[in-house]
């Protein structure tokens, strides 16, 4: 290796040194046990022998280097962060939580990967359930409550929680045979309900108001928006206990959709949590986290619990 004398190896020092500060490059000293050295943006220049170009961009320490060497100031997982802004990280997390990590190279990444995909099996998997649990009723109240007149037609929602609470829905015209609908009067019946609370709002005289009078056809209107026609008549009386096994059905179909819904919940918090991991990861900011998933016991029976901690500034 070429030596050059004392003074001019201090001379060519200053002289890379001033240029580099005339570029507008800021210089910093890095200290080191083994020798000094200047550190010039991510990389560092060892005094102690000619000026020589950037070599290749591995990281070395400044013993490594040796003596007119350059070498990266900064790990490579740290220029990584630093090439990632923080909001590219946090768009990435947004879109899938665990991205914006991915690009920070973070092992976390695959906590938040694995808390996506089981949220979303376990949301289609509820929902699924549910949706053959409400089969499951629909078939049954038709099979032993609904009176079959004519093809099965399934009613709404309302319609299917309306038999957990009457044991009978009373006919819909009391007397076919007549002109117009004859109103069921038995107010222990749905439709007779129904008819009874009719008569009570709109017939100021009660059931003996003629059919002509326009207040009876308030009634009337009243009764056949909210009671059920015949094709959605039903009957428990005589059937045990199957109304309450009915009833458990759509508890039971009840629950699984109210899992689905608050599963999606957990997913768009492990979106947002994720975000926020990744946009103060990549300031800098270190953000202890801690994941833990695991089987509870809730008031419908067991149930699995996800509890997500992040820490949030220094």
């Amino acid at each position: 290796m070429l030596t050059l004398p004392a003074t001019l190896r201090r001379a060519a020092r200053a002289l890379a040194l001033s240029g580099l500060m005339a570029s507008g490059l800021a210089l910093s000293p890095a200290d080191s046990s083994a020798q000094s050295a200047w550190a010039v943006g991510s990389a560092a220049f060892v005094p102690g022998g000619l000026v020589s170009p950037i070599g290749e961009p591995a990281f070395q320490t400044v013993a490594e280097a040796g003596a007119g060497q350059w070498y990266s100031a900064v790990p490579p997982a740290r220029q990584q962060v630093e090439r990632v802004s923080p909001g590219r990280a946090t768009l990435y997390s947004a879109v899938l939580p665990g991205a914006g990590q991915h690009l920070l190279d973070q092992p976390r990444k695959w906590a938040y990967v694995a808390l996506e995909a089981a949220g979303w099996f376990f949301y289609f998997d509820r929902r699924s359930a549910g949706g053959e649990l409400k089969a499951a009723y629909r078939d049954f109240a038709w099979e032993e409550a609904r009176i079959q007149l004519g093809t099965r037609v399934d009613g709404d929602f309302d319609y299917y929680e309306t038999l957990t609470k009457w044991g009978r829905s009373g006919a819909f015209d009391a007397d076919p045979g007549s002109s117009g609908i004859q109103p069921e009067d038995d107010p222990s019946t749905f439709n007779g309900s129904i008819w009874s609370l009719a008569t009570g709002l709109f017939l100021p005289d009660g059931p003996s108001t003629p059919p002509s009078d326009p207040q009876y056809e308030r009634a009337l209107e009243y009764y056949e928006s909210r009671g059920y026609d015949t094709d959605f008549l039903w009957d428990w009386t005589g059937t045990g206990g199957a109304q309450d096994e009915y009833a458990g059905l759509i508890s039971e179909s009840d629950e699984r959709y109210r899992q689905a819904t608050n599963v999606v919940g957990a997913i768009i918090a492990n979106h947002v949590v994720s975000s926020v991991d990744a946009y103060l990861s990549a300031r800098g900011v270190p953000t202890p986290s801690e994941i833990r998933v695991a089987p509870g016991l809730g008031p419908s029976g067991s149930r699995w619990y996800a509890d997500v901690r992040i820490g949030v500034g220094r």
